[in-house]
């Protein structure tokens, strides 16, 4: 009887040990659900670019922050869709408190601004970033159409490897 009660204990102590170890292994990951809206500018983008997007992001848990987005690349449209074009560039936030959070971002879309019709989709790679987010992870997806004379994208996913 004594020997079980022994076994139990330690069967119980490993499991704790265990537990917190694979606790301890992952990364935090913070969810994400937040809206931007933008607007296309030609100033106040960082050097040397000449034009770049730029606005705020409204989110749940506290992820409200100011950003740019720096277009890289543009892409013909797909054969098989002519009216989407891909594009891919660099996404920054920046919160309040100075820290940063840097994605790459790729979408394709056939949002049209002059008509205010379309939509895109795509998603965020999280790079990096400083402060709380250095180090950090992650994705979001996303989907955008243009309202009145700004960009509305909803992004949800997660943040990984966040700093308090």
């Amino acid at each position: 009887m004594r020997s079980l009660r022994i076994a139990a204990i330690a069967l119980a102590c490993a499991g704790i040990i265990a537990g917190s170890s694979l606790a301890n292994a992952s990364p935090r990951c913070e969810q994400i659900d937040a809206t931007i809206y933008d607007k296309v500018v030609d100033v106040g983008c960082p050097p040397p670019t000449q034009v770049c997007v730029v606005g705020t992001v409204r989110g749940k848990h506290g992820f409200n922050a100011t950003d740019v987005f720096i277009l890289g690349s543009r892409s013909e449209p797909p054969s098989t869709a002519p009216g989407y074009r891909p594009v891919s560039g660099t996404i920054t936030y920046t919160f309040k408190d100075g820290s940063t959070l840097t994605a790459l971002e790729t979408s394709i879309g056939n949002v049209d601004t002059t008509t205010g019709t379309g939509h895109a989709g795509g998603t965020q790679e999280f790079t990096g970033g400083t402060g709380r987010y250095q180090g950090a992870t992650g994705y979001t997806y996303l989907n955008q159409h243009w309202e009145v004379d700004q960009f509305v994208t909803e992004i949800q996913g997660e943040v990984c490897g966040t700093k308090d």
